[in-house]
């Protein structure tokens, strides 16, 4: 997997608030979405892979109430509205500008309290409290999106496409007499570059030998789907080497999930897993169907918390198991 960061800093002027005088350097505008008329760019991250956290609820103690972790081509954006522009007027546009793209609302949500509410300060901190440091843009959105008098406004959208789903993130907020904040997440839904690091046989069987288990990352399904990518290949392939150099070898292929979403869900998802790499093993290379038996465990049996996106990436994931 490669990443590609852009850090940037803002820069400051003006002698009684904070305004982002110019783009900081490397920063553009995602080409899918445009910015607030008169805008600076006061923030801005770019991974070419990676997960993000999309709220999908309202605010609670311990963050947001729902979310949904997608993965892809991540941009994302700080924007500081001009002088004298509301929250309301900065946010419309933008919710105007993504309908008349196609994207459909996931969630949205506005000031603090009622039916409709955002929480309060807790959901600007939820959402925008994890990028303070990676966005190298922690005062300035303090300063802009945590608002003190409920001048909130968030939304959650997706655009399905034939070349795979785009996933936005939008919160505005306005404290006190700073300027309008827009912090803008976009997540184009690809294939993740894959083969780059290979579990050989000679290290599964190190690996069981010593722990009688591994885990082999180099499996990969769609997205919520138990097809195989063909990224999964090259683990395959020396799976079924093992398997052929030891006779005699019986082991568990085992399923295992993070913790998002309905858990009888993905306990039949991660056994369904299970029995898809099963089933190419012995369909595909040959090995013998009583050497190998199928359990998906959803998220019983973590390796890391599921409280950040890096432990869930480590909780997905199959394990070869000696029988």
């Amino acid at each position: 997997m490669r990443y590609r960061y852009l850090w940037v800093i803002a820069a400051w002027v003006g002698a009684m608030g904070t305004v982002c005088a110019a783009d900081v350097p490397g920063s553009r505008d995602h080409p899918m979405v445009s910015r607030f008329a008169g805008s600076t760019i006061g923030g801005y991250q770019q991974l070419d892979y990676g997960v993000a956290v999309l709220p999908l609820g309202r605010a609670q103690s311990n963050g947001v109430a729902k979310a949904d972790h997608v993965e892809g081509k991540i941009t994302r954006i700080l924007y500081v509205a001009p002088a004298g522009k509301t929250g309301v007027e900065v946010f419309r546009n933008f919710e105007d500008a993504l309908e008349q793209a196609g994207f459909k609302t996931r969630f949205a949500c506005d000031g603090d309290d009622g039916a409709h509410g955002c929480g309060g300060m807790d959901f600007a901190e939820a959402v925008a409290g994890p990028l303070y440091d990676p966005m190298r843009a922690r005062n300035l959105m303090v300063q802009t999106l945590d608002s003190v008098d409920g001048d909130v406004y968030a939304l959650t959208a997706r655009l399905e496409r034939s070349a795979g789903k785009v996933d936005v993130s939008l919160l505005v907020g306005q404290n006190e007499d700073e300027p309008v904040g827009a912090l803008l997440q976009v997540v184009e839904a690809q294939p993740m570059q894959t083969g780059e690091v290979t579990v050989d046989a000679k290290a599964m069987s190190r690996g069981l030998a010593r722990d009688g288990h591994i885990a082999l990352y180099g499996i990969h399904f769609a997205s919520d789907s138990t097809r195989l990518e063909k990224g999964s290949d090259a683990t395959l392939v020396q799976m079924a080497a093992l398997l052929n150099a030891q006779p005699s070898l019986k082991a568990y292929v085992v399923g295992h999930t993070d913790d998002t979403g309905n858990l009888a869900h993905n306990l039949a998802l991660s056994q369904q897993r299970a029995e898809a790499v099963v089933q190419a093993l012995t369909a595909h290379y040959g090995i013998a169907p009583v050497r190998l038996a199928a359990k998906g465990l959803a998220s019983y049996a973590p390796v890391a918390s599921n409280h950040d996106a890096a432990g869930k990436a480590k909780n997905r994931r199959v394990e070869l198991v000696e029988q």
